[in-house]
């Protein structure tokens, strides 16, 4: 009968086939104590930051979705603010050496959300010329290739771009992520655009939406009272696996490099009504319903 070391030892050996400590120890998650002790970035809503304890872990896997196709600038727009503030954060820019944002984008998803504009980046706070796009011809090579970005300690982030809710995008290949990010200290963010609610081993699960931005108190007068001011977004956390969950309005200043509070309904820089019609005329036509996205056919 084997001893209790040789089974111990037997044991370690197994545990090393099935995944080693790049896949964590064990095979563990996390515990919240272990996670409540990382490095946090604050958005800098005090409001947001109580309910994350601080701020969002640095070193884990965070996700961010959208309902429709349509909002995945509002999703990414929210991730790309998380991403330079953390730069200003770390006291330098988001160029900076070994400072490389990987980007992994689901081949479904590049059809209807297209690809990061450089000079936008750069508006944002982000610096594109340290931007690499991964773009596989199929998903499970996306997922292969978030998962070895996950190992490389010197990347400042990591964001898998996903479709929906696709099968091959489980909860074990969010938990794999998870792990690593935490192994490896990588920033790691899920993008997940016209997708819902699903399980998975995200720290925290945000839903953005979009909300008229408010006029640009430098620009608006009364020649150009229509001058669009800074992004403006309804932030709901669904998911903090350490704290509670709320939803928030909120804008991103990038000049400041800062989230600031919003209020709820105040009066959008454009009301969004056509011009009115001369008088004589035929009655306009019904207005048609509102734009949704569609399910693709393939």
């Amino acid at each position: 009968m084997p001893s209790l070391s040789m089974l111990k030892q037997m044991a370690g050996q197994v545990t090393g086939l099935a995944g080693g400590p790049a896949d964590g120890q064990a095979g563990r998650l996390p515990d919240a104590n272990a996670a409540q002790e990382e490095a946090r970035l604050p958005l800098g809503v005090p409001a947001i930051d109580a309910c994350l304890s601080g701020g969002l872990v640095r070193h884990g896997l965070h996700e961010v979705r959208c309902s429709q196709a349509r909002d995945i600038g509002t999703a990414a727009g929210f991730i790309l603010s998380l991403l330079a503030r953390a730069a200003r954060e770390a006291g330098s820019a988001a160029g900076a050496a070994n400072g490389r944002i990987l980007w992994v984008i689901d081949p479904a998803s590049a059809f209807d959300s297209g690809l990061p504009f450089p000079d936008g980046l750069r508006q944002h706070g982000i610096d594109a010329d340290r931007l690499v796009l991964v773009r596989p011809e199929r998903l499970r090579d996306a997922i292969w290739s978030a998962g070895e970005a996950a190992r490389c300690g010197d990347l400042a982030a990591l964001i898998v771009q996903v479709r929906g809710n696709p099968p091959a995008f489980d909860a074990t290949v969010s938990r794999r992520l998870l792990l690593r990010a935490r192994e490896n200290r990588v920033f790691t963010l899920i993008l997940r655009q016209s997708g819902e609610e699903e399980a998975g081993a995200a720290l925290t699960r945000w839903h953005a939406a979009v909300c008229p931005s408010l006029p640009d108190e430098g620009l608006a007068n009364k020649a150009r009272p229509w001058a669009v001011g800074h992004m403006r977004l309804v932030l709901t956390l669904e998911k903090n696996r350490n704290g509670q969950t709320g939803q928030w309005h909120v804008s991103w200043n990038p000049q400041t490099g800062a989230f600031e509070h919003a209020a709820q309904n105040p009066k959008a820089a454009h009301s969004g009504h056509p011009l009115s019609v001369s008088s004589d005329r035929p009655d306009r036509a019904a207005e048609m319903g509102p734009v949704l996205a569609l399910e693709r056919a393939s």
